[in-house]
């Protein structure tokens, strides 16, 4: 799968990119946004007043200076932010490789519980790793660090924390 390329770009406030490349930019999982057009690399599933950003939603990636990447999803014209907070230990880079991508993924070769997940913007029973991830993206690195695990742990909002579990790498429960 390809990504978009980045190119530093100095100046001051720290490193800032541009991204470089022909064609369009998709969203590899669904994102869920707040009120104010903000997203962090906490991954809340349902922060207050949000919207969910379906996957293969075709965005412009505007601006990424620190640990910010400014998006622009093409079809409304909506800018949004996504924050890499401090509690993550991946660069910026890595989240432009795990969140946008040049190719958008293929959901209809997935099982019927993975593209009901993926198209709610949920976790549901008997659904692969990868579908979990594509219905609300990746866990907070630092309170899953590693995806090979059977217990993933999500912030449904900064209050109200939920946990994945799986069993040979299919969902098998999901607690609150």
């Amino acid at each position: 799968m390809a990504v978009p390329m980045l190119a530093f770009q100095g100046g001051c406030g720290g490193p800032a990119y541009v991204v470089d490349g022909e064609g369009p930019t998709y969203l590899m999982t669904n994102l869920h946004a707040d009120a104010r057009r903000r997203l962090t690399s906490l991954n809340y599933s349902s922060p207050r007043g949000g919207t969910l950003l379906p996957i293969c939603t075709p965005v412009t990636l505007e601006r990424i200076r620190g640990r910010v990447i400014t998006f622009r999803a093409d079809t409304t014209g909506l800018r949004y932010q996504y924050i890499v907070t401090r509690h993550s230990r991946a660069p910026v880079e890595e989240h432009v490789q795990r969140y946008f991508g040049t190719q958008c993924p293929n959901i209809g070769s997935m099982s019927p519980e993975d593209q009901a997940g993926v198209q709610n913007g949920q976790v549901y029973q008997g659904m692969t790793k990868q579908g979990v991830i594509m219905a609300i993206g990746y866990p907070p690195e630092h309170a899953t660090p590693t995806l090979q695990g059977d217990v993933w742990k999500y912030w449904a909002t900064s209050n109200n924390r939920f946990e994945v579990y799986f069993t040979n790498g299919i969902v098998s429960g999901i607690r609150n």
